[in-house]
């Protein structure tokens, strides 16, 4: 099957290469000129220094660097003011300070000739998972290939609008496998069902508490190793994937400027055609119109946002 969809698609592809040269024309145009604005990108986090990177926003035949080693970059509190921020070159902008959850903060950065931009977002607070275990194997897919099972539980704060992020992953040997390879399933789970993105093929769990606002949460999820983890030859038989090392779950409790960036992240990444390692024909032929990235900065473009983290490893039961 592998084979003749591989023919399949040279094929198409080659179809396409000896088609182009016949459509290729050279046109005159006055292609509009970009916004003369800042870009303005930074994630927070309470165990780490604040580091921005400021950029302008540039047209397909500006060759010049976009990031920006010129800017001012300040990063103000209600309480202590602003504070210049320390200019490493090419682009990036660092301060000591850590943040602490409840405090909002505000970063801004001036450049000659362009206006003024800004963004302010809050860091939350991490929240303990309560409990975490692993299963494996759990049962199988439709492929018949052997799944695992992770269960994370925690408790959600009342009264407030929470959002989180969770991710898994395989430490072995002291080399880290990401969750973009370490994909959860959670069909069946109605705060996951009921973000919208499981068809956006995400690389991580993103979702708010709007369905369990103030309860306790659980989430079940399916999984598959990895099988550069457990792969390869015994006995002369080939060995499937299998878990092997230690296994851990990040908890991120996310503002909501992380949530909704993250989210808008998912399905640009989806829209490009890069769905996995191999990507996609269908999403190669027919990629799906251009889809606006959120932004929270005021007067250019970017995200300012936050997160706070809670890393658990995970026992076998």
């Amino acid at each position: 099957m592998l084979k003749h969809y591989t023919s399949f698609r040279l094929s198409v592809l080659a179809s396409l290469f000896l088609l182009l040269p016949g459509c290729i024309d050279q046109i005159s145009a006055d292609l509009p000129v970009p916004p003369n604005v800042l870009v303005v990108n930074s994630i927070l986090t309470p165990d780490s220094v604040v580091r921005v990177q400021v950029s302008r926003v540039t047209s397909t035949v500006d060759s010049a660097s976009r990031l920006l080693s010129s800017a001012r970059v300040y990063l103000g509190t209600p309480s202590q003011g602003e504070e210049l921020l320390r200019n490493q070159g090419r682009g990036l902008y660092v301060s000591p300070t850590k943040p602490v959850s409840g405090i909002p903060y505000t970063l801004r950065a001036e450049a000659d000739g362009y206006p003024s931009a800004s963004a302010t977002d809050t860091m939350p607070a991490a929240i303990p998972i309560r409990e975490a275990w692993y299963a494996y194997p759990t049962g199988t897919d439709r492929n018949n290939e052997l799944l695992g099972t992770i269960v994370v539980r925690f408790d959600d704060p009342a009264s407030t609008t929470n959002f989180y992020e969770i991710t898994a992953y395989q430490r072995q040997g002291g080399r880290t496998d990401q969750s973009q390879n370490f994909v959860l399933d959670v069909r069946g789970n109605a705060a996951l069902a009921a973000e919208g993105d499981a068809e956006f093929n995400p690389g991580s769990l993103v979702f708010s508490d709007r369905l369990f606002n103030g309860q306790a949460f659980e989430l079940r999820a399916s999984f598959h190793p990895f099988w550069g983890s457990g792969g390869g030859i015994s006995n002369g038989q080939p060995v499937g994937p299998r878990v092997t090392g230690e296994v851990y779950v990040e908890l991120r409790s996310i503002s909501r400027a992380y949530y909704q960036y993250r989210k808008s992240w998912t399905r640009h990444f989806y829209n490009q055609g890069t769905k996995g390692p191999s990507g996609d024909l269908n999403q190669l032929l027919f990629l799906g119109d251009p889809t606006r990235m959120y932004s929270n900065v005021n007067g250019g473009y970017g995200v300012a946002a936050s997160h706070a983290v809670v890393v658990q490893p995970l026992p076998l039961r």
